[in-house]
């Protein structure tokens, strides 16, 4: 039977017939805002729960739905099986091997036999292979292995970072995601704690909020050195000491530390930060989906890295604008464990309590399922407004379902517990009893289609690997280029600078700077299909590379003189903070050039002058609602007195004016200045020249929808606003369905309503006409009879009569039928110009989606303010290194 294509419907199955046992000819359609309600869904193994589960994820994909899944078994990665053209060749690699040996054929026989049924399963559901191409071009499908380097890593870090849109004014919802966290770090190091009741979740909650409340990230090594001296003097109105003692702090603080010091832990902190922006949209805005493949962890790693997802999950959700589309969704595959009844309180329950709640509102729904429903708060469950109920394995489990329907009856839902009851007791497989409040027709059994991913079962880690190796290869690549970002200093951190006379001293970095270690290359993610990544060579441990105590001894830089050059009174001197020490700038130049440095000696700070210059400019804009400033920063080394300076080449990262001195530190050397810096009138016309050309140059673009009549945010990535242009978009296009739908409902009821009718109208044209056949069979008997009496002349007449009505009736019945064979052409035009409206709809709105532009806005002459121009000094550190000079940046 052929189905309607159509946004925010979701392509089901069919009705089933349990008093037939056979399909009915009646699609089962499914609206996808009804999701943001929630859906539960219950099936014993072999029920067809997977399969109902994967076709729901696919029609939402089709719809351009974004998903976080969480696969505890490693079946949803069958998402990835997508096969267009279905040919054996394509199923050969995924074919289980033991399936092919019990059927006893060999694995191409058995993927050719796979193929041939998968083709012929998915014809007889009206699916076509240009769906399956859709489906794979839809979305990014990634699989993330957390504590494993099978699939794409992920870091576990981001978790620990201070909220990024602050404490003040979000207090509760920043302590609901630290009760989290800490409840799930306990439960990694095996103590099952509640909130407010125990100390080691107290303790590590304050230290949480402490450092969150300052703005400050936490990494593992910095929370065990807190538990240790914990950065206050009491808890409530007890001393620390008092309310946990020294020593059961330390007992702690070594459980704490057993996680770090395991040599698997490096698989929890080396990967893609667990950003839920980035999880569910591709830095163009195209949907993903990330499957969360945990079957290799143990149950604690689980409730650890599903709490995490979860808390990261309500953090973003908060970032949302309200709707009432469907805009992502959640799956979790198996829920044993992760939301049992009372009394049982495991760190994953309280944030899929608040998801239940409250995602509703920014359109974020849940699928949530599971074979052992006796393991299930069914309270909390009714929050879920559509339940899926498949074939169950015995009458406590039927029972246990029954309970947590009872709660969603109502008088006008149309749920009949008692015929629930007795389908639920009799379902078949890959039949589910289907239960929506939004639908007030009651529940309905319902076959589902055949899926277009193939189901093989769950796939092995090596598979996996296979999969993920190009988007892993990708992401080695760019987690790579940010360790050599960080080793080069990019990061921002003061470091300690020498001693100087009077000044006083400066916070150290953390301990987790990036160079304070040995540079080594990031490692593979164990790709098995990969080619192998360029990685720098690897280096030896940097030598330990101080500041020399003195000058003296130290071979002379060309170009360079131990004292301060001297510059016009009028010219302007910054002088940079130094944000390397020795060391570690020796770390960079390893990194950098891929040298190693078997000999490092004396290092001693070189300023390099530079022509700096730094211009804050404004930008503002009442049509877009822009006022916002952007600086630019110039760093120019050689400046001749005259000739042409291309300002462009020069363009580097701002700087932090109050960072900057009019002070050299002690014991530098120092680099002779260019002609044109010691020359105060060409400065004084390249600063003109600076502001006219930051006046014709400088722009701030602002994504533009005009269709949809958006502006984005000009710091936000372009992938950013194309995901709000497409929620706008999507959010329209369900309204304009909406009406669509109703006005051919309607056209549609009243063809149904002549319909009826006619077919009434037949039904007694078909009794009178044979009402009217045995009155002409009687009427010709009795004119037989009298023309033997000699009644001829009105026996006749009463006999052509009778033959005269029904030939009447007869044609009264052709017309009838032809007149209902006419409704019926009718109404499949009708359900064609529909599709074919939606299909309009759909692509209007695409198109809005994709009316992608730029809104220029340029500042005014008045706008420009110049906040450094001068010579700025840039620190280096001067050392020989394996017995040549080498000067290395140190900011």
């Amino acid at each position: 039977m052929p189905f309607i294509e159509a946004p925010t419907t979701f392509y089901l199955g069919r009705r089933y017939d349990p008093a037939r046992h056979r399909l009915a000819d009646e699609v089962v359609y499914y609206d996808s805002r009804d999701l943001t309600t929630h859906a539960m869904v219950v099936g014993m193994t072999g029920s067809g729960k997977t399969g109902l589960c994967i076709s729901l994820l696919e029609e939402a994909i089709l719809d351009n739905i974004p998903a976080i899944v969480i696969d505890p078994k490693g079946d949803i990665t069958n998402l990835l099986l997508t096969f267009p053209e279905l040919q054996p060749e394509d199923f050969r690699p995924w074919v289980n091997v033991d399936d092919a040996r019990r059927a006893g054929l060999d694995v191409p026989s058995f993927a050719a036999d796979t193929a041939s049924r998968w083709r012929e399963g998915l014809a007889n559901w009206g699916i076509v292979p240009d769906r399956l191409k859709w489906l794979k071009l839809a979305a990014q499908y990634s699989i993330y292995t957390p504590g494993s380097d099978t699939g794409l890593p992920i870091s576990i870090m981001a978790s620990l970072r201070a909220p990024r849109d602050g404490w003040a004014g979000n207090e509760e919802a920043n302590r609901e995601r630290i009760n989290g966290t800490v409840t799930a770090l306990l439960a990694l190091i095996g103590l099952n704690v509640e909130p407010v009741k125990d100390r080691e979740h107290v303790l590590l909650a304050n230290i949480f909020e402490m450092s969150w409340r300052q703005g400050i990230d936490l990494t593992l090594e910095e929370i065990i050195r807190q538990v240790q001296q914990p950065p206050f003097d009491k808890l409530g109105a007890i001393s620390i000491d008092d309310f946990m003692p020294e020593k059961d702090r330390y007992k702690l603080a070594i459980s704490l530390n057993n996680i770090i010091a395991s040599p698997s832990f490096q698989s929890w902190i080396q990967g893609e930060s667990l950003d839920i922006q980035n999880l569910l949209y591709q830095p163009n805005g195209r949907p993903r989906v990330s499957i969360f493949y945990i079957a290799h962890l143990s149950e604690p790693e689980r409730q650890f890295i599903v709490t995490l997802i979860l808390e990261n999950l309500l953090g973003w959700m908060r970032t949302l604008s309200g709707t009432t589309s469907l805009r992502a969704l959640l799956y979790i595959d198996e829920m044993f464990g992760y939301f049992p009844p009372y009394p049982r309180n495991p760190p994953t329950k309280d944030p899929i309590l608040r998801l239940l709640k409250q995602a509703r509102a920014f359109g974020l729904g849940l699928i949530l399922a599971t074979q052992n429903p006796g393991d299930l708060d069914y309270k909390g469950l009714t929050n879920a407004g559509t339940w899926f109920i498949g074939r169950l394995q015995s009458q406590n489990d039927q029972k246990r379902v029954m309970a947590g329907l009872e709660s969603l009856a109502t008088a006008d839902n149309g749920l009949n517990l008692d015929a629930a009851g007795r389908l639920i007791a009799d379902i078949e497989p890959r039949v589910f009893l289907m239960h929506n409040v939004h639908d007030t027709g009651g529940p309905v059994l319902v076959h589902t289609r055949w899926a277009m991913s193939y189901l093989r079962g769950p796939l092995t880690r090596q598979q996996v690997a296979v999969l993920m190796a190009g988007q892993r290869q990708t992401l080695a690549q760019k987690l790579a280029a940010q360790v050599a970002y960080h080793h080069q200093g990019g990061y921002t951190q003061p470091l300690v600078p020498p001693s100087v006379p009077g000044a006083s001293p400066q916070a150290g970095p953390p301990p987790t700077l990036p160079g304070q270690t040995p540079i080594v290359p990031m490692p593979n993610f164990g790709a098995q299909a990969a080619p192998p990544v360029n990685f720098p060579p690897q280096s030896a441990p940097p030598a330990n590379l101080a500041p020399a105590a003195s000058q003296v001894g130290v071979p002379r830089v060309n170009g360079f003189s131990s004292g301060q050059p001297s510059l016009p009174s009028s010219v302007k001197q910054y002088f940079v903070p130094y944000r390397m020490s020795g060391t570690q700038a020796l770390s960079a130049w390893q990194q950098r050039t891929g040298f190693a440095a078997q000999s490092a000696t004396g290092a001693v700070l070189a300023y390099r002058p530079v022509l700096m210059a730094q211009a804050a400019v404004r930008f503002q804009d009442r049509k877009t609602g822009t006022y916002t400033a952007q600086h630019y920063h110039y760093r120019i080394p050689d400046v001749d007195k005259t000739g042409l300076i291309h300002w462009e080449e020069y363009l580097a990262e701002p700087v932090d004016v109050r960072e900057l001195t009019s002070e050299p530190l002690a014991n530098a050397i120092y680099g002779e200045p260019p002609p044109g810096l010691t020359d105060s009138k060409r400065l004084t016309a390249l600063q003109r020249e600076l502001t006219d050309v930051l006046y014709n140059t400088a722009r701030l673009i602002i994504p533009h929808n005009p269709t949809l009549k958006l502006y984005g945010d000009a710091q936000a990535e372009s992938g950013a606003f194309f995901t709000q242009s497409a929620q706008a978009a999507r959010e329209q296009r369900d309204a304009e369905i909406d009406k669509v739908t109703a006005q051919f409902e309607k056209a549609m009821d009243r063809l149904e309503e002549r319909r009826d009718k006619k077919e009434r109208e037949l039904s007694a044209e078909q009794k009178e006409l044979a009402d009217r056949k045995r009155e002409e069979t009687f009427t010709k008997g009795e004119a037989f009879l009298s023309i033997l009496r000699g009644r001829t002349t009105y026996t006749l007449s009463r006999t052509s009569r009778a033959r005269r009505y029904t030939r009447q009736t007869e044609e009264d019945l052709q017309e009838s039928v032809q007149v209902i064979r006419d409704l019926d052409q009718e109404m499949d035009d009708l359900e064609q110009r529909f599709e074919a409206e939606l299909k309009a709809v759909n692509d209007k709105w695409a198109r809005a989606a994709n009316d992608l532009q730029e809104h220029v806005i340029t500042p005014f002459k008045k706008d420009i303010h110049v906040e450094l121009f001068g010579v700025g000094w840039l620190p280096h550190w001067y050392a020989d290194i394996n017995g040549q000079p080498v000067l290395l940046p140190a900011f």
